[in-house]
């Protein structure tokens, strides 16, 4: 890892748009942490509602000049908040591909679950937080 990235990424910030019905409290983390990279932790980026789609979420961020990235490989399979990724070997590659995309500065992890600590995206921002020597910081 080059040195400026720790200059870059400021954060790691995780958010679950949980039963949102928009774009709002979204909007205004990605704008008050100046957030470069929306990455989607999902294993299956769908939802109960059509706007938390990888491909709505892309075009909202594309609006607003950020960077989006759905990452399956982050997903979980546990069904529970402790992160079992689909196949281990990807998993730890699309951490590294994460890392490098942080050098662009403060990205965010999303996922379904409203609650951090129920789900596996705490587990993903730690380990990423490891890789590249950042803070994380769980919106709610």
């Amino acid at each position: 890892m080059n040195s400026s990235y720790i200059e870059q990424c400021k954060y790691i910030l995780t958010f679950g748009y949980g039963n949102r019905k928009n774009y709002d409290e979204l909007l205004h983390y990605l704008q008050n942490f100046e957030v470069k990279c929306v990455v989607d932790v999902r294993i299956s980026p769908r939802a109960w509602s059509r706007k938390w789609y990888a491909d709505k979420i892309k075009e909202f961020c594309s609006s607003n000049n950020i960077e989006y990235i759905s990452k399956p490989p982050l997903g979980n399979t546990s069904g529970k908040e402790n992160w079992i990724p689909p196949d281990r070997d990807n998993a730890e590659v699309a951490l590294r591909e994460v890392a490098e995309i942080a050098q662009t500065g403060t990205l965010l992890l999303l996922c379904a679950e409203m609650d951090h600590h129920r789900c596996h995206r705490t587990d993903v921002a730690n380990c990423l937080s490891k890789l590249v020597n950042t803070s994380v910081i769980h919106l709610e």
